[in-house]
């Protein structure tokens, strides 16, 4: 019996074990972990910030693009130039303001004719932002001078771009109708058309 006493007791040592650490007694309660803190000192984290929209907004919001601009009469003076020194405005003169859809196909056109003082405003139907060629308008419109009234000054030059196209520019003029559309003046130009004749400038 003296053999088997180490065995009895290691058996009797390992059930004793067993139950200290809950194994066929009752389980013992779990404590929960005390919550984070962060060391005094430590910074707070930067709330989130959400990323800023696209520049030029949300590519399914409406809009109603005009488009608005000067067409003068260059001076003799400057004829041949890129000048528009002494220039004076010429009322009927007409342009034609082009907008390309987004497969930069012609979208829809406008043929406004200047007022008394030269100053034209062309008018759009309201769309989409994202149906303007690259979603910006300023991308997709350009205007040409088209006709002048007045004979004795009809040349047509590319000041300002009026022969190749004129590029459009955002000048921050901008509201919110009844509707709820925004509304979006860009402006061109000035553009101008040169005198038929100029008379010789002699020198005594």
């Amino acid at each position: 019996m003296a053999a088997f006493l180490p065995f009895a007791v290691l058996v009797s040592l390992l059930a004793t074990g067993a139950t200290a650490d809950g194994y066929g007694g009752s389980p013992s309660p779990l404590t929960p972990p005390a919550p984070y803190s962060p060391p005094p000192g430590t910074p707070k984290p930067a709330p989130y910030t959400p990323p800023a929209a696209p520049a030029h907004g949300n590519e399914k919001k409406l809009v109603v693009v005009r488009v608005e601009g000067l067409v003068l009469c260059q001076s003799c003076m400057q004829w041949g130039s890129q000048s528009l020194d002494g220039a004076a405005p010429l009322p009927g003169a007409k342009v034609t303001v082009t907008c390309r859809d987004k497969k930069n196909r012609v979208m829809s056109w406008r043929s406004p004719a200047a007022d008394y003082n030269g100053y034209f405003h062309a008018e759009f139907g309201v769309e989409r932002a994202g149906d303007y060629f690259g979603g910006d308008p300023r991308a997709a419109c350009f205007v040409r001078l088209l006709s002048s009234p007045d004979a004795r000054c009809n040349g047509v030059t590319n000041i300002g771009g009026g022969m190749e196209g004129a590029p459009i520019r955002d000048e921050g003029k901008r509201w919110t109708d009844q509707r709820g559309i925004e509304n979006v003046v860009y402006a061109a130009g000035p553009l101008a058309f040169k005198p038929a004749m100029c008379a010789p400038t002699r020198h005594y």
